[in-house]
C-alpha cells in the first residue's frame, strides 16, 4: 500500500487543470451569490457567474455566465456574455453576445457574434486585430469597406464607373 504513489493518472478536475483558454492553472471565477467592488486586472481566465461593479480589464478570456451581472466596462482577449452586462466591452480577438444575454453597451473587436434572441443596446466597431493584414491586402483604409451584394438570379451586380485615382 503505498501513501504517495498514483497509479491512476491525475482527475480531470485537479488543480493543474487548464481554464478556457487552455493555459495551465485554470482561472479566477467569481460564484453565484458573491458579490465584488472594484478593478479586475490579471492574465488568466475569469469567469463570473455572480456579480461585479467595475472595471474588469484581463488579458485573457472573459466569460460572463447566465446568472452573472456586470458593471463596468470589461476588456480581454475574448469577451463572451451569456449574462446581463451595463458597460463596453473590448475583445482583442472577438467578443461573443449569446442569445440569454442582455448587454448596454458599446462593442469594439475584430470579430463580433450576436446570437439570435440576445438583448443589445448600443454600437459595434469592428477592426482588424493590431498587426492583422486584411483580406483584400496591405494598405487598405480600416474604416473604409466594400460591400458586394447579389442579385435574385445570383450575379454579382458590377457597379458604375466612377472617378478613379490614378
Amino acid at each position: 500500500m503505498a501513501l504517495f504513489r498514483r497509479d491512476s493518472p491525475a482527475p480531470a478536475h485537479s488543480v493543474a487543470s487548464t481554464g478556457p483558454s487552455g493555459e495551465p492553472g485554470g482561472g479566477t471565477r467569481i460564484a453565484p451569490g458573491a458579490r465584488f467592488e472594484g478593478k479586475i486586472t490579471g492574465a488568466v481566465d475569469l469567469v463570473v457567474d455572480g456579480e461585479v461593479i467595475g472595471e474588469i480589464a484581463v488579458s485573457a478570456v472573459v466569460r460572463i455566465g447566465r446568472e452573472g451581472s456586470v458593471t463596468g466596462p470589461i476588456s480581454a482577449r475574448v469577451v463572451s456574455v451569456a449574462g446581463r452586462v451595463a458597460g463596453d466591452l473590448r475583445g482583442a480577438e472577438r467578443v461573443e453576445i449569446a442569445a440569454t444575454a442582455n448587454l448596454e453597451g458599446d462593442i469594439a473587436a475584430p470579430r463580433v457574434t450576436i446570437a439570435e434572441g440576445a438583448f443589445f443596446k448600443g454600437r459595434v466597431e469592428m477592426k482588424p486585430a493590431p498587426g492583422s493584414k486584411s483580406a483584400s491586402g496591405a494598405g487598405e483604409n480600416p474604416q473604409s469597406s466594400t460591400t458586394t451584394t447579389r442579385a435574385r438570379d445570383g450575379r454579382t451586380p458590377v457597379p458604375p464607373e466612377g472617378p478613379r485615382n490614378g
